[in-house]
C-alpha cells in the first residue's frame, strides 16, 4: 500500500510540474512591422551596394592599396557602417564633381577609417592609438 501511495504522490508532483512548465514556455508576441522601418533597412542595403560599386573601380582600388589599406578591409569597413555614416558619405558623394568624385570619395573613406580607428572601432592604422 505504502508503495502505491509514494507513486501516487509522485505522479501527481510530476504531472503539475510538467503542467506548470508547459504554461511558461508558451508566451510568444508579436508587432506590426512599420514601413519606414522596412524601406529605411532596404536603402541602407542599397546605399551600401552603390558605395561598393563606386569603390570597384582600378583608380579607386590602386589609390587604396598605395595607402595601405586591403580591399577586405573596405569592404569590412562598409558593411559595419551605420546609417548616419553611410547619409553623410551618400550626400558628400553627390555633392562632388564628375571628375573629382574618387579622390573625395577616397579621402573621406580614409576619413572615416581614421576616425573609427581614433575611436578604437577598427584597427587600420598602425600609426592610431585609440581613446579609450
Amino acid at each position: 500500500m505504502k508503495f502505491n501511495k509514494s507513486r501516487k504522490l509522485a505522479a501527481i508532483f510530476m504531472s503539475v510540474l510538467l503542467s506548470w512548465m508547459g504554461m511558461a514556455a508558451t508566451t510568444a508576441s508579436a508587432a506590426m512591422v512599420d514601413t519606414s522601418v522596412t524601406i529605411s533597412e532596404y536603402s541602407l542595403a542599397e546605399d551600401k551596394a552603390a558605395l561598393k560599386s563606386a569603390l570597384d573601380r582600378d583608380d579607386v582600388r590602386e589609390r587604396l592599396l598605395d595607402l595601405g589599406i586591403s580591399i577586405d578591409d573596405v569592404d569590412t569597413r562598409i558593411d559595419a557602417l551605420t546609417a548616419d555614416e553611410l547619409a553623410s558619405l551618400k550626400a558628400n558623394m553627390d555633392d562632388m564633381p564628375a571628375g573629382a568624385g574618387a579622390v573625395g570619395l577616397l579621402a573621406f573613406v580614409v576619413l572615416v577609417f581614421f576616425i573609427t580607428d581614433v575611436l578604437g572601432i577598427t584597427d587600420i592604422f598602425p600609426f592610431v592609438n585609440a581613446a579609450n
